[in-house]
């Protein structure tokens, strides 16, 4: 998935006619109660799983879900109040042929402003635990490489993510700082796999990213694990119509293995901190991606992550003031989505990506770079983007095995 588009919240709605009652004309839900309190739904039950969950964003009361759901369309949840979810015990299943996101937690224009707070602050999002499994669902009409997609598994949707939380929409876009509506989103301890079975790699996913996360304030995924991503394992972004509304992100402690994207940053979002992740089995592992014209990314910290199999492992694009240290990048060169040549790489495989880097206060220390002796690598490639030549970064105690170039400037 490239963009978010405003387009989701028309799919929102539509979703919403058909899993919990909204008319599309008054956009109305139907469980509207700021008073009826959540319990666990039934195993099994996705109406009443949708019920509750909307019922827990409406009280701001916690609620607790166990049980193995198969989804055969979207959950669409609009948050109003805080929603607090412990699906420790939980299972969540794409049918077959599924199209468009699992399980959504999104602002959405004049339900989210029913049954608000007093004082209107800000709501939290907090998602505990949870299987989801999304190997028969179809991939999104934005996920890396098209043209990889097998026609049997093309969906008609823009997302097809398994679980997404978006903290701001308007009539389908933001346009004021005020349509941020929510604080603090937490994803804790989720298991995502899009595929299953040996031998299997990002091609064969179904769906689109695991953990999707726009226009929060404050996004954290931590202690989770992705297998099979055919886009991201986790993808957050800052709001795509507004530039100045911008999101912080923490993603830490992850394990993630054979995805395109491993921990992707979009849309200028700022204080990014991606630190002890190990990606296994990637086209790129850990990037800040410029994704719309002109926006810059700050203030990012990429540490102590381990990188196995990548094309690229750590990229920054139009970035400034970034730190980038001590993290292990390991087997640079070997095998990534079954392929010994290098997916994107226009023939060398690539340690740390500097593209379109400014600021003053930028670094890259104590990484310790091993690549496959029969492969052409680079450790440090400092790449132009546009005109503008990339400002100086400094390089201390980085240790190389098997390097072709150290620096590189392309």
């Amino acid at each position: 998935m490239f963009f978010d588009k405003p387009a989701n919240l028309i799919k929102s709605l539509v979703v919403l006619s058909s899993v919990i009652g909204i008319n599309t004309a008054s956009a109305a839900i139907t469980e509207n109660s700021c008073t009826a309190s959540p319990v666990t739904p039934p195993n099994g039950n996705v109406s009443r799983l949708t019920r509750e969950l909307q019922r827990a964003t409406n009280t701001g009361e916690p609620v607790v879900i166990s049980g193995s759901y198969t989804l055969s369309s979207p959950i669409v949840i609009a948050i109003r109040k805080d929603l607090t979810v412990d699906a420790t015990g939980a299972s969540f299943t794409a049918a077959n042929g599924f199209d468009g996101d699992m399980i959504s937690l999104d602002i959405i224009t004049n339900e989210s402003n029913k049954c608000p707070y007093s004082n209107n602050r800000l709501a939290n999002v907090s998602w505990t635990g949870g299987n989801f499994q999304f190997t028969d669902a179809k991939n999104s009409t934005t996920v890396p490489i098209q043209s990889r997609v097998p026609a049997d598994r093309q969906g008609s949707e823009a997302t097809g993510d398994a679980l997404s939380i978006r903290g701001a929409y308007r009539r389908g876009s933001a346009t004021t700082l005020n349509d941020q509506r929510i604080n603090a989103a937490t994803v804790d301890g989720v298991v995502m796999r899009g595929t299953t079975g040996a031998g299997q790699n990002f091609d064969d996913a179904g769906g689109d990213s695991g953990v999707f996360m726009s226009s929060v304030k404050h996004g954290i995924v931590i202690n989770s694990e992705f297998y099979g991503i055919r886009d991201a394992a986790v993808y957050v972004s800052a709001n795509n119509d507004l530039s100045t509304m911008r999101s912080q992100f923490t993603v830490t402690d992850n394990i993630i293995r054979r995805v395109f994207d491993g921990v992707s940053s979009k849309r200028g979002a700022d204080q990014i901190v991606m630190r002890r992740n190990t990606i296994t089995d990637s086209a790129v592992a850990l990037s800040i991606k410029e994704n719309q014209a002109g926006r810059v990314a700050s203030n990012i910290t990429i540490e102590d992550n381990t990188v196995i199999r990548s094309v690229r492992s750590i990229l920054l694009e139009n970035s400034r003031n970034v730190k980038v240290n001590d993290n292990e990048i390991l087997e640079l060169g070997g095998m990534v989505a079954g392929s010994n040549s290098p997916l994107g790489g226009n023939g060398r495989y690539r340690g740390i990506i500097m593209e379109g880097l400014s600021g003053t206060d930028n670094e890259a220390n104590g990484n310790n770079f091993e690549a496959i002796a029969s492969k052409t690598t680079v450790a440090f490639s400092n790449t132009k983007r546009g005109s503008t030549d990339n400002v100086d970064f400094t390089r201390r105690n980085n240790t190389y095995e098997n390097i072709d170039e150290r620096f590189r400037n392309e």
